[in-house]
């Protein structure tokens, strides 16, 4: 945004002086002036429908654009919008150094990828923006091309598109608001239905699902609810205070992912081969590595991970991926869920794969 910023205070300003606005209005009264001078004749009226905002607010906008260009912006009748008499000021380029400019390709190549899903609109609404800063007109095709050789893969989102988009549009106008929710809501590990009044505090993302944090009034303190397990969503008109000591990232401060419980100390043993993918990626915020070095005969013994984590359901998932090349040191509890996992894969496959059953039998 400092380039913004830099653009404001560079525009003519006809002899007046003018005061910066924030910098929210500053990106919007410049990105007007391109629909202006791109001939889209907008009103106040478009402007409003545009940006979701009043149409008092529509004019304000208008009003800056005014004061920036004095007599330049006119009211085509003919046209029924605003244009600059002589075509408006020069508005300097945004300049994106090499790194920004790669991000930008990204970006147009996440577009493709998440073509048809809800955060299609997102991208798209984002890169517009970014295109009105560029000196020439550039299509995302264009962007992509650069780009063609980097894919960007999204993780398919968990749940039914349209339902979910629809649950999470409802709760964010419902935070907007500070209203209290009623859901239907269907909890996986009783799997059961059940109906509870909610006041949403944030919207995460992660592993392809969305969750909500909120204030659950059934159970008095702050759950974390899957919008693809929301049956139904309907306001209910009570307004609520926004809890001044919630903090997203101190509510998931000791999640390995998503799950919550008592925070435990967690170690766990990788072999050589599992160590190279464990090595130089923070797993969790509270990790630390110990190596443990080489044997007589110069080969790696792997490393331990230990990391204080709640939601040990979510580790043992985790530490299953790795196979037998994991070894739970600790806590006893996570050590014991391995060992019962162990034992019933052993009598899952008792005689190994010589012996499998055939697919007709295990369907029946």
């Amino acid at each position: 945004m400092e380039e913004i910023v830099r653009i404001w205070r560079n525009l003519p300003l006809g002899g007046t002086t003018m005061s910066l606005p924030d910098r929210h209005t500053i990106w919007r009264v410049i990105e007007i002036m391109t629909f202006i001078q791109a001939g889209r004749y907008p009103t106040a009226q478009w402007i409003a429908e545009r940006y979701g905002c009043s149409v008092r607010t529509a004019e304000r906008y208008i009003r800056h654009i005014r004061n920036l260009v004095a007599g330049e912006l006119v009211f085509d009748r003919t046209r029924c919008g605003y244009r600059f008499a002589s075509g408006g000021p020069k508005l300097p380029a945004l300049k994106l150094t090499e790194g920004e400019a790669a991000a930008v390709f990204l970006a147009a190549r996440l577009l493709e990828q998440v073509r048809g899903t809800p955060y299609e609109g997102w991208v798209k609404r984002a890169l517009e923006k970014l295109a009105y800063s560029f000196p020439k007109e550039i299509t995302l095709q264009e962007l992509s091309q650069p780009a063609g050789w980097v894919t960007v893969r999204m993780e398919p989102l968990r749940g039914e598109e349209r339902q979910v988009m629809e649950v999470f549009l409802q709760l964010e106008k419902a935070r907007e608001k500070q209203e209290t929710v009623h859901i239907r809501y269907f909890t996986a590990m009783r799997g059961a239905w059940s109906e509870r009044d909610i006041d949403p505090c944030h919207l995460h993302f992660v592993d392809g699902a969305w969750y909500v944090f909120a204030y659950c009034h059934l159970r008095g303190e702050v759950r974390i609810f899957a919008l693809d397990r929301v049956g139904r969503i309907t306001g209910t008109g009570r307004h609520f205070e926004v809890r001044a000591d919630f903090s997203p990232e101190g509510f998931m401060a000791d999640s390995f992912k998503i799950e919550r419980g008592e925070p435990a100390d967690v170690a766990v043993r990788f072999d050589a081969e599992q160590a190279r993918y464990v090595r130089g990626k923070q797993w969790h915020p509270s990790q630390t590595i110990e190596e443990l070095g080489a044997d007589e005969n110069g080969k790696d013994r792997g490393l331990i991970l230990r990391m204080r984590v709640g939601g040990l359901g979510e580790v043992k998932r985790w530490v299953l991926s790795f196979g037998a090349g994991a070894e739970v040191l600790g806590p006893d509890a996570l050590r014991r869920a391995m060992v019962e996992e162990a034992t019933a894969l052993r009598r899952r496959y008792p005689r190994g794969a010589d012996d499998a059953r055939p697919i007709s039998a295990a369907r029946s």
